[in-house]
């Protein structure tokens, strides 16, 4: 792909691409491995946490790969009756308790935003798997076939319970994009609040790969770390003697609203989604490509209308595969060329697990959260220098950065990528509303 015809396109289309409607974000939840709250996330990453242990709810004695991140504090009884738990999925049950946290933080009301008008869109890719385990089994093994089985597996499962828990009648949408999904999310629903169509959005994703079935797929495929027996250092994302991720699960939830809305309510603002990328690898469905990922950190800086010396700060899709990271930093130097040197990049799934369908919603609250403090966390068990990683991880701890821009980066299996830039807000710099 050349880059540079990507970027005379885009700056040629430039006018017709932003209506001048800005999108803010005024909430944010999360459920994570790493603990349930944002700030209590955002204070284990920082510290150099990891959520990683081995895995005792199933039997993985045949695996290469016996250990996960599963949610952290976390606890579902006391949130749901016993009727809601036969009913709605572990998955959904993520989704709904991060989407509270956002509410909550963005201190909605009934009237504020319009919940006739509140939009909801999220990010799933495994879900279906993990809910139908035991209805499948059900019925190989016993012959018994339960009417639940749909509702509580379907993907859009857990949209659609976060939509109908809080009274959000907006557009309700599920986007699969594997690993890039909830990513995507976050981008279609900023592009809703521009076009117009929406005035706020409740977007991100949840998702599980911890389940005995899917899990020893995912292990057959070989891309999970295989350092059992220290499961905290077992992801070492850009190290040379990386061997894969540490499965997880979780919830981010994010309320994007538009702009002059939000300040209208009075609403706090941590940052403005400025930019969205997406492009394909066209190639493969296992293999990634430099080609597709730099061209949609491309599109996002050209959708933000910012240069490549702007971008301050990389949360790296980074999933500590041998081929993926060395891809992404490549992609890295395509799309910023010197400049990718000088900027500091993280990958957090050292930390997380690869939270899959949520993951991209998750890294993106954690850009958020550095810009807000003005300093991004620590790439986790960086051992061995690899010659074809060679920018700045962050490998010493959490660093203080000065920060205007952050970009996340999520690229997924099928070859569907996703960036999106966010920049700091400041009310002087956008006048009235």
């Amino acid at each position: 792909m050349d880059l540079r015809s990507d970027r005379a396109a885009l700056e040629a289309r430039k006018d017709h691409m932003k209506s001048g409607r800005r999108v803010v974000i005024t909430g944010m939840g999360v459920v994570s491995p790493l603990g349930s709250g944002v700030e209590e996330f955002w204070s284990a990453l920082l510290g150099g946490a990891s959520g990683a242990r081995a895995i005792t709810e199933f039997d993985v004695s045949r695996c290469r790969s016996r250990i996960s991140c599963p949610a952290s504090g976390f606890a579902a009884e006391p949130y749901f009756t016993p009727r809601e738990l036969k009913r709605i999925s572990r998955i959904s049950q993520l989704a709904i308790k991060a989407s509270d946290e956002a509410l909550t933080d963005a201190a909605t009301t009934e009237d504020t935003p319009d919940r006739e008008q509140l939009g909801v869109i999220m990010g799933t890719t495994l879900s279906p798997f993990v809910a139908a385990e035991t209805f499948y089994e059900s019925y190989f093994v016993r012959g018994n076939v339960d009417p639940l089985t749909i509702p509580y597996s379907m993907r859009n499962a857990p949209a659609s319970n976060v939509s109908i828990r809080f009274g959000l009648r907006g557009p309700l949408m599920t986007t699969d994009a594997a690993c890039a999904s909830s990513a995507h999310a976050v981008g279609m629903a900023a592009l809703l609040i521009r076009s117009g169509q929406a005035d706020a959005v409740l977007a991100g994703g949840a998702d599980s790969g911890l389940s005995a079935r899917l899990f020893y797929t995912w292990d057959r495929l070989r891309v999970m770390a295989t350092g059992n027996d220290c499961p905290e250092r077992a992801c070492k994302p850009f190290s040379r003697n990386r061997d894969g991720f540490v499965m997880g699960e979780g919830a981010g939830m994010l309320l994007l609203e538009e702009e002059s809305a939000a300040r209208r309510r009075g609403a706090r603002i941590y940052a403005e989604v400025a930019g969205y990328g997406a492009a394909s690898d066209s190639y493969h469905l296992t293999e990634p490509t430099p080609a597709g990922p730099a061209a949609a950190m491309t599109r996002a800086m050209a959708d933000a209308e910012l240069g490549v010396s702007e971008i301050d700060y990389i949360n790296a899709h980074a999933s500590a595969t041998p081929w993926n990271d060395r891809v992404e930093t490549r992609a890295i130097k395509d799309a910023f060329e010197e400049h990718a040197y000088r900027i500091p990049i993280v990958g957090i799934k050292g930390a997380t697990g690869h939270l899959m369908g949520a993951g991209g919603a998750i890294e993106l609250i954690s850009c958020v959260l550095a810009l807000r403090d003005g300093i991004v966390p620590p790439t986790l068990n960086f051992e061995t220098p690899d010659p074809d990683c060679d920018l700045d991880y962050v490998v010493e701890g959490a660093r203080r950065v000065p920060l205007a821009v952050a970009m996340s980066n999520s690229f997924a299996f099928g070859g569907s990528n996703a960036s999106l830039v966010l920049r700091a807000y400041a009310e002087s710099k956008h006048g009235g509303g």
